[in-house]
C-alpha cells in the first residue's frame, strides 16, 4: 500500500478527487467494474450521477444527505439512515466524500449484502429504542459487529473455512497471507472505510477477516463474497459480537493475479 502513514481525518477532506485511484493498490479490484460503470470522471459523482455503478437496474437510490441538525423530537428508527436504507430504499450520501463515494461502488458491487446489513442494524436500532427517546441507546456488541464489518470487513472465501479459521485464531503474522499464496483462501475486501483508506494512501484503521464458504455454484470471488456474507448478516446467530471477527493485516488479502480472480 501507498503513501505515509497518517490520520485518515487529516487527509478525508483535503483530498482532492483522482480518476486513476484504482492503479493506487491491486486490492481494488473487486470495484473495478462498478467505479469504470461511472464511465470518465474529472471530479466526484453527484448522487444522481453515481446511479451509473449498477450499470443497470438498482437496489437502491443515493439521494443527497441534508446537514445534520440537532434533534429536537423523539428518535424514530424509520428516519435513521439505516431506517431509510431498509424503509426507503435511499442511501443518503455526503457531496465530495471518499468514504461515501466508496460506500456507492461497495453497494453496486455488494448488493445483497449491504442490504442485508443495513436491514438487521435497523431492527437491532429499532429493538433497543426506548419509547419517546430523545437519544440513541449505548451501542451493543451485535451493532459493534456489524459496523465492524461495514467499515472495515474483508470476506476470506474458502473450501476449509475450519482451517482457514483456526490459523487466523492464532493472530500470527502472516497466516492469512500464507493460505491466500496456497491458493486456498480469496481475500475480498468488503468495507468501504478499507477502499477509502487505499484510495487516500493512509493505513486502514482496522481490517476484520470474516471466513465464508467457497460456493461453487457463484460465477465469481465478487458474487460468492456477496451472497455469503449476506448468509451471514441474515444469520442472527451470527455476528453478535466483534470478537467474531478476526483482525487481519490488509496487505495480506493482496493476491498478485487479483484482476483475474
Amino acid at each position: 500500500m501507498r503513501g505515509h502513514v497518517r490520520p485518515l481525518v487529516a487527509v478525508r477532506r483535503a483530498a482532492p478527487f483522482d480518476r486513476q485511484f484504482l492503479a493506487r493498490s491491486s486490492l481494488f479490484w473487486p470495484l473495478a467494474r462498478a467505479a469504470r460503470s461511472l464511465g470518465p470522471c474529472d471530479d466526484f459523482p453527484s448522487a444522481g450521477e453515481l446511479m451509473k455503478v449498477f450499470g443497470g437496474a438498482a437496489p437502491i437510490r443515493f439521494v443527497e444527505a441534508a446537514p445534520a441538525r440537532r434533534r429536537r423530537e423523539a428518535v424514530d428508527a424509520r428516519t435513521l439512515y439505516d431506517g431509510r436504507v431498509t424503509i426507503e430504499g435511499v442511501v443518503p450520501t455526503r457531496a465530495r466524500c471518499w468514504h461515501d463515494f466508496m460506500n456507492a461502488l461497495v453497494w453496486a458491487t455488494f448488493p445483497r449484502a449491504k442490504r442485508a446489513l443495513h436491514a438487521r442494524q435497523h431492527r437491532a436500532i429499532a429493538s433497543r429504542l426506548a419509547p419517546y427517546a430523545r437519544t440513541l441507546p449505548p451501542r451493543s456488541p451485535e451493532l459493534d459487529a456489524l459496523a465492524l464489518l461495514d467499515e472495515g470487513g474483508i470476506a476470506i472465501l474458502t473450501a476449509d473455512p475450519q482451517c482457514v479459521h483456526a490459523a487466523l485464531s492464532t493472530r500470527r503474522p502472516g497466516a492469512l497471507r500464507e493460505h491466500v499464496a496456497a491458493g486456498d483462501a480469496v481475500a475480498v475486501i468488503f468495507g468501504h472505510a478499507i477502499y477509502e483508506s487505499l484510495a487516500l494512501g493512509v493505513t486502514p484503521a482496522v481490517a476484520a477477516a470474516i471466513v465464508i464458504v467457497h460456493d461453487r455454484s457463484q460465477p465469481d470471488a465478487v458474487s460468492d463474497a456477496d451472497a455469503g456474507l449476506a448468509r451471514s448478516i441474515e444469520d442472527s446467530e451470527l455476528l453478535r459480537s466483534p470478537r467474531e471477527l478476526r483482525r487481519v493485516d490488509v496487505s495480506e488479502a493482496e493476491l498478485p493475479n487479483a484482476g483475474e480472480t
